[in-house]
């Protein structure tokens, strides 16, 4: 298999310029999600948004997520990772872009569910494709270190909204959240076709070439460490050309994708029920909102070291243990949070839960990237990462809801059980993945 070659390539410089490339869309995909926690107080002020309707529009980015992540997933899987991936970054940065001009919350919620089919797609695109080049001894740690991408996107979104929200207005924060589209030249440029995708669809001569060019970049040819002539891996199988959906319910896959459901459900839900209201929950302890804000980007360093500590331990303590450890700090952490009296408190069990939830995310991307073989890769971490995004607007609008009846505490804390219950899911369910190729974890 010319797919097996790819394990035979030492890790490179092709190999980090890979996730340099790949992390470019990745840091404007959190920046663009993000924008509308920080931006949240000045539009529910300027729109008279009550809270439970606000918890609908930071939340509503994902019915676009949810469709997106589906949608692009089962493309990818027809017509290629790359080809689709420079279509998700059109779409999220051209409909960030746009919101600045939206006239209600209404229109604003159209354009954030616009955003959210280019958001949801491009996340779990950049995970499948990177986890198609990498060999199997160090993907663990390419696909965390990806993720860590993420947290740049974070400091860059809270960086961005504390200079010109105060200054110019959440319009033009808006509209500095369309640059991204630039990220589309280097992806287009630099990054091959998946050598894996087009082996499975029975284009040989095509993977071929992509190999011999991997090969090339990795400096290998001249030293004799050509890839297989030409026909000597035999006549390529054919093909179905329909993606085999049904068989992520197969009895097979049955259980890893109830493992991976109930993970993205849990994390989603947890994640963006606390982030997308950080700052709304700081000014709702007393805090002005540009001191919210200033808070929100210092807590946020926190998660840089997170996703570096989990990307060490996944590959030598393996997926399971330490996504499970992750996951339990997190909900202590978050729970600590719903506690916090002084600003030095806040400040401290904040960063205790960027540090632990951002490294447990960038475990969840790398095992949701393993579980399922080539042929259903991109479907699978799709499919499952659109159900999560169910859980992305159903999360925010409850904290809404939670907040008015019972106030901010009850809103952390039962965020905190959500952590708590996927902590369960990895125990009870996952799978370890450590060290084994994709081909192998796929039997």
């Amino acid at each position: 298999m010319l797919a097996g070659k790819l394990e035979e390539v030492p890790l490179c410089r092709f190999h980090y310029w890979l996730l340099a490339v790949i992390g470019l869309p990745y840091i404007f995909v959190a920046m663009d999600l993000l924008l509308i926690s920080l931006a949240l107080p000045a539009v529910t002020e300027v729109f008279e948004v009550p809270a439970r309707v606000a918890g609908f529009l930071a939340g509503s980015v994902f019915i676009g997520m949810m469709i997106g992540a589906a949608s692009w997933g089962f493309l990818a899987d027809l017509l290629g990772r790359k080809r689709a991936l420079e279509l998700t970054i059109l779409v999220y940065t051209v409909f960030t872009g746009l919101a600045a001009v939206s006239w209600s919350w209404q229109s604003l919620v159209a354009f954030r569910v616009a955003t959210g089919l280019g958001l949801g797609g491009c996340i779990p695109l950049c995970f499948v494709y990177l986890s198609e080049f990498i060999p199997a001894s160090h993907r663990g740690r390419f696909l965390v270190l990806l993720d860590a991408f993420w947290a740049i996107g974070w400091i860059l979104a809270a960086l961005l909204g504390y200079l010109i929200i105060p200054k110019l207005g959440w319009r033009y924060y808006f509209i500095a959240g369309a640059a991204p589209i630039l990220a589309l030249l280097p992806v287009h440029l630099y990054l091959p076709r998946s050598v894996r995708f087009l082996e499975e669809k029975g284009l040989a001569d095509e993977a071929l070439r992509e190999l011999q060019g991997v090969y090339r970049r990795a400096g290998l040819t001249p030293r004799g460490a050509e890839p297989p002539a030409k026909g000597a891996e035999g006549k390529p199988a054919e093909r179905p050309a329909r993606v085999p959906v049904r068989e992520l319910w197969s009895r097979e896959y049955r259980r890893r994708t109830v493992f991976a459901w109930a993970l993205w459900f849990c994390m989603v839900y947890g994640y963006y029920s606390l982030f997308l209201w950080i700052v709304k929950f700081m000014a709702g302890m007393g805090y002005p909102v540009p001191k919210a804000m200033y808070y929100a980007l210092v807590t946020s360093l926190a998660q840089l070291p997170g996703y570096f500590t989990a990307a060490y331990l996944v590959d030598v303590a393996g997926r399971k243990p330490t996504l499970t450890a992750f996951l339990l700090a997190t909900a202590a952490s978050t729970a600590g949070f719903s506690t916090a009296k002084t600003p030095l408190e806040l400040v401290a069990w904040l960063s205790a839960v960027s540090f632990f939830c951002l490294g447990a995310w960038g475990i969840v991307m790398t095992y949701t990237a393993e579980v399922y073989p080539t042929r259903v890769r991109g479907t699978g971490y799709g499919a499952a990462s659109g159900f999560g995004r169910t859980a992305g607007l159903i999360g925010p609008t409850l904290v809404g809801l939670i907040v008015e009846a019972y106030g901010i505490k009850a809103a952390t804390l039962a965020t905190a059980v959500v952590f708590l219950i996927a902590a369960l899911d990895v125990a009870a369910l996952g799978i370890e993945t450590k060290g084994l190729t994709l081909e192998q974890i796929s039997r």
